[in-house]
């Protein structure tokens, strides 16, 4: 039996495995707001991957291109938004399989917005999605022209999202969707927030990134 200094060291030991394990990263920092941020993202990419992401991850008005994707493949917890608007044929689907926990505040905790050929998907670890979306819409699929996720996600972000979890709709997938007709007007409202927010996170990460590449040059 370990004495209690054996234990102790044990315990500090687990501690400090679990914290060198762990890497937070801010949302802007691995979004892309437009195709100049995809090659800042496979710099990115080279790096030791994010499990923690404070803040929005923006997905936008990307084309015709490869996405390195990589860098999501460790997020565990997201304490704000993934967001997926506006992009045409993004070639590698938007994948967060080690995805636990979303915690998202103005914005549903996922939403698909505008896309043509984009797929968005999350791994079967996903437990837990919370949103404090001021209509109460936990995810939103809306105004894309294809099929963003197929059944098993929507199963998988709905049981996450349980048992206070709305989702709002609109694409052919074959599921049955509670109050559909009372959110399609919130899809335009979203759509209008969606855009006003990005065009503000754009400006932000515009002025923020070329002082921050320049600090990791330094």
């Amino acid at each position: 039996m370990l004495s209690g200094v054996p234990k102790l060291v044990v315990f500090l030991f687990s501690c400090c495995h679990v914290a060198l394990a762990a890497r937070v990263c801010i949302g802007q920092n691995i979004s892309a707001t437009d195709m100049s941020d995809v090659p800042y993202l496979f710099e990115m990419a080279k790096e030791p991957p994010c499990t923690h992401v404070i803040g929005d991850i923006f997905i936008m008005n990307l084309t015709d291109i490869e996405l390195p994707v990589e860098i999501y493949r460790s997020v565990r917890k997201i304490y704000g938004s993934i967001i997926v608007i506006n992009n045409t044929n993004i070639h590698t689907p938007i994948h967060f399989p080690s995805l636990r926990v979303i915690n998202a505040t103005v914005l549903p905790a996922i939403t698909a917005f505008k896309n043509r050929n984009v797929m968005v998907s999350v791994g079967p670890r996903f437990k837990k999605a919370i949103s404090e979306q001021k209509h109460g819409i936990t995810f939103a699929v809306v105004h894309n022209l294809n099929f963003v996720i197929d059944t098993d996600q929507y199963n998988l972000w709905w049981l996450a999202g349980y048992p206070n979890g709305r989702f709002l709709l609109d694409s052919g997938l074959m599921a049955s969707v509670c109050d559909e007709n009372l959110f399609k007007p919130i899809a335009g409202i979203l759509g209008w927030l969606f855009v006003a927010l990005a065009l503000g996170f754009s400006t932000v990460a515009f002025y923020d990134r070329p002082t921050m590449k320049k600090q990791k040059q330094e």
